[in-house]
């Protein structure tokens, strides 16, 4: 299909590659399946999760969203101002006005329900999936959207992290959410969210991406085809397209970490957004994994024509040490000091159980190997220190049936059929979990925080605590 064909087949109702003509008919009767079940009748509400970048929606029972998309748009808002029309990427932008944001959301709410869900938006109840990382004032825009604009009879809101967990069967765990924009250590106890003990991140997908396009310009490699000597590839061979292409498809964590020590000393000098010093690369080099140094990729230059981008393989493989470790220069703390921060916050009793049960969700964790480096991390900085030595051995997983290093990806000699059963949570994608989590309890009939259009008075939210 043509790029022309694509985008008129993406624009139109029938077209939409996931839309509520397209449901399967399994999961349509899904409302029916929980009345025989529950033995009443199930009211089949909608369930959004917005994000910072990102918006998913679906009915509730279902598997998966019937559609997840990333939240942009040209639209058109009136403010003290008149009439203002711009495009705006992400709701956590500082600069828009409280007008600008209520324009971007209806634009991508509205759009959801013409073009995937095929509902009137006043016939069906809104469940909410929140997460941590989302601001109140976008929180407050959603709520104005659903019940002001779109008349939506009421909203019930549910915490992201808690229903995250109950894909796994679980209620208490230790929820790492690392989104696009940012990211959250939050964790859960006896099903109940504890957010005094939260930490909140700036490092996510963004600064990933970012990470990994000064990476290649400071050590990927040009050739023109036609021969000639290879030289250091330009900001303008990265385009946005081919960078997506990367980070999506070919970027993966390192299965082996490197000599701990060793790592720590170059880690704590030599690691920053979009740069790593000589010392860390020739190191991050000696540890690679694969059959070739290099990633080609045909690319174009606007001064030297056509010709091979030479990617060393490690930048891809290594980039994730930036979420994991930080960046000091920056002030950007990473992921590992953010959970050993929220375990000394949390109460001393829940720790071991928080710590046996982490969840990673959010799209960063659906990177290869991301997951189990993280526990392999942290494993390794608890054994480390003389005052979490202790939990070292109770790091675990709440998404695997059983030890997370007796995964294939790092023990290619571990038989399925010898590890533990018990779990089995692993079967739902890391993104759409949070969604998932609301869609599994709204069929179950566990309720959440409620509000009416009548009683909303366009501020005023439901606390989750």
């Amino acid at each position: 299909m043509t790029e022309i064909g694509a985008s008129r087949a993406e624009n139109s109702v029938l077209g939409t590659p996931r839309s509520a003509l397209r449901r399967p008919l399994s999961t349509a009767g899904s409302a029916l399946g929980a009345s025989l079940l529950y033995g009443a009748a199930a009211e089949e509400k909608v369930v959004l999760e917005l994000g910072t970048s990102t918006i998913r929606a679906g009915f509730s029972g279902d598997p998966q969203p019937l559609c997840a998309h990333d939240v942009s748009g040209d639209f058109a808002s009136t403010g003290a101002m008149g009439w203002r029309r711009g495009t705006q990427h992400g709701l956590s932008t500082v600069t828009l006005d409280d007008a600008t944001l209520d324009a971007l959301v209806l634009e991508q709410v509205r759009d959801v329900y013409r073009r995937h869900l095929l509902v009137d938006a006043k016939a069906r109840k809104v469940a909410l999936c929140e997460s941590v990382r989302l601001p109140d004032r976008v929180r407050r825009a959603v709520a104005r959207v659903l019940l002001g604009n779109l008349r939506v009879p009421q909203v019930t809101f549910y915490p992201a992290e808690v229903a995250a967990l109950m894909t796994c069967g679980r209620t208490s765990g230790l929820v790492v959410d690392c989104g696009h924009q940012g990211a959250a250590v939050v964790p859960v106890y006896d099903g109940r969210a504890l957010h005094a003990y939260a930490e909140r991140l700036r490092v996510g997908g963004q600064m990933l991406a970012a990470h990994v396009r000064g990476l290649c310009v400071q050590h990927a490699r040009f050739r023109a085809f036609g021969g000639g000597d290879s030289r250091p590839a330009e900001p303008e061979m990265i385009t946005d397209l081919l960078l997506e292409h990367m980070v999506r498809r070919l970027q993966c964590a390192a299965p082996l970490a490197t000599a701990p020590d060793e790592f720590a000393k170059l880690a704590r000098d030599g690691l920053s957004l979009g740069a790593v010093s000589d010392e860390l690369a020739a190191c991050f080099a000696s540890h690679t994994v694969g059959a070739s140094a290099h990633i080609r990729m045909v690319v174009d230059s606007p001064q030297h024509g056509r010709g091979e981008l030479l990617v060393p393989r490690w930048v891809l493989q290594r980039a994730t040490e930036l979420l994991l470790q930080g960046d000091a220069a920056n002030d950007h703390e990473g992921l590992l000091s953010a959970i050993v921060r929220c375990l000394a916050r949390a109460p001393v009793d829940t720790r071991r159980e928080l710590i046996a049960q982490i969840l990673v969700v959010g799209g960063v964790a659906s990177v290869p190997g991301f997951r189990f480096r993280l526990a392999q991390e942290l494993q390794s900085r608890l054994a480390g220190e003389e005052r979490w030595r202790a939990l070292a051995a109770s790091v675990a997983l709440a998404e695997e049936p059983g030890p997370w290093n007796q995964s294939p990806y790092l023990d290619p000699e571990a038989r399925p059929e010898s590890r533990d059963k018990s779990a089995n949570g692993s079967v739902f994608a890391a993104a759409d979990r949070c969604w998932v989590g609301v869609s599994l309890a709204v069929a179950a009939k566990i309720g959440g925080v409620d509000m009416r259009r009548d009683d909303f008075d366009g501020h005023s939210l439901p606390r989750l605590d």
